[in-house]
């Protein structure tokens, strides 16, 4: 998988688990708080589970950098990243 498309993945099931978090604080959402809180935190470990296995460059295999901005290579083989 391209790294632009993994970090934009990661980056929507993010938005999710902030959304829902948002979410179970509305008073009206006060009954299913405990259940919204548990699916984003269910959400976050499968966020960072899918970033474990999938945010490797395409050439060497090796984890990308964590720290995404503006990473056009990759830190371990030095080859170009094409986002």
């Amino acid at each position: 998988m391209r790294p632009k498309k993994c970090r934009g993945i990661l980056n929507g099931l993010a938005l999710v688990v902030m959304g829902l978090v948002f979410l179970s604080y509305i008073p009206t959402f006060g009954s299913i708080r405990k259940e919204m809180v548990s699916i984003a935190a269910l959400l976050i470990i499968g966020d960072l589970i899918f970033g474990f296995i999938f945010l490797r460059c395409p050439n060497c295999k090796k984890l990308l950098n964590i720290r995404w901005s503006s990473q056009g290579i990759c830190h371990n083989c030095g080859a170009r990243l094409d986002d």
